[in-house]
């Protein structure tokens, strides 16, 4: 409670968006409509009486349960070291995940003091490491049974952070409320992605930020075939009732913009650099900067003995593509460049102001 207490000037009523006051140590109530939110296991149900696609939510919600369920059947259950060095995990999912979450650490300093969210935190390993760094946060997530993990890092962590349970097509926090938004992983499962963004344009204070890391992108030419197949999960994810989808990037820059927030991209590639342990992130300076750098495109087909393999090697011999990746020219095709491939990329938008 003391640590919710720290939260009460953010929050609103999901109902009628009036302020909310602390009335006991298991109850928040609503200065407006009157209505109570309560918590278990002290995560505090913020939902709204009213849910868009309550169906469609709750079935994911029980997909993501029987998903559990398979995985312990299979030998799968994690001990408690396993949540507690999240994102630090072999798997390649997890160890970018790693790299990105480092990059947006730099990216969003300072962090002390601010106001950071984690949206769709799941079992709250980002929450975690944003507390580390001083700010004050908190989880939110439509299944409180994921997010119980994260009282494993509260148990063993000098860190703390507040839980909620909400719906990110109807955010809990007062306008202009949160420094920082954050998320892995998410915005590819909301089941209205423009009315969420607007959410999160909504509660950010003007020159806050939001970073979204590991989100589906497709270009403009893929099927609904090669869609389905990007990621081996998609098939078994959707069979259990998950809500998956992808977007090509212009649309997620067409949603953003829209909710009035600047749209960005970083390349991990591209554009970040370490050197002694520190980071550098510029839009484009690795290109260039750095002679040995090998285009993913060209590098992926240099060993094949087909045409486009032909074509790579004549490329990169000639040194050509390096006129592409020209100061001068290479930000007039940067977006266009990542809009119609697969590359990876971590969106950061900003609220003006």
């Amino acid at each position: 409670m003391n640590y919710l207490q720290a939260w009460t000037n953010s929050l609103q009523c999901s109902d009628c968006h009036k302020p909310l006051h602390i009335a006991s140590s298991d109850t928040v109530s609503c200065s407006g409509c009157g209505r109570k939110f309560e918590h278990e296991e002290n995560i505090w149900n913020m939902l709204p009486s009213r849910i868009a696609h309550q169906e469609g939510k709750d079935r994911e919600q029980e997909g993501w349960t029987q998903k559990t369920e398979k995985d312990k059947k299979a030998g799968w259950e994690p001990p408690p070291e396993h949540y507690l060095s999240l994102p630090d995990h072999p798997h390649p999912y997890y160890q970018s995940a790693l790299w990105y979450l480092k990059i947006v650490l730099e990216c969003g300093k300072p962090w002390t003091d601010k106001r950071v969210l984690e949206l769709g935190a799941a079992e709250c390993w980002g929450t975690r490491h944003f507390a580390e760094a001083g700010a004050e946060a908190a989880a939110l997530d439509y299944d409180p049974e994921r997010m119980k993990k994260g009282r494993i890092l509260l148990d063993h962590l000098p860190v703390r952070f507040a839980r909620f349970r909400g719906d990110a097509e109807s955010l809990p926090f007062r306008d202009g409320s949160l420094d920082r938004i954050f998320c892995c992983s998410v915005l590819h499962h909301f089941f209205d992605l423009p009315k969420a963004v607007k959410e999160i344009s909504r509660t950010l204070r003007p020159g806050g930020i939001f970073f979204g890391i590991h989100e589906a992108f497709h270009p403009p030419y893929y099927t609904k075939e090669q869609i389905l197949n990007m990621s081996e999960d998609n098939l078994p994810n959707i069979s259990e009732g998950i809500h998956e989808d992808s977007y090509p990037l212009h649309f997620y820059r067409k949603v953003f913009c829209k909710a009035g927030m600047t749209f960005e991209l970083i390349h991990p590639r591209w554009d970040v650099s370490e050197k002694e342990g520190k980071l550098k992130v510029s839009p484009g300076h690795v290109l260039y900067n750095n002679p040995d750098y090998i285009p993913e495109m060209f590098g992926n087909r240099i060993h094949r003995q087909d045409i486009p393999g032909k074509i790579a090697r004549l490329i990169l011999g000639t040194g050509i593509w390096r006129l592409a990746a020209h100061p001068a020219v290479f930000p007039l095709i940067r977006f266009q460049l990542l809009n119609w491939t697969l590359r990876d990329k971590i969106i950061v938008a900003r609220k003006p102001g």
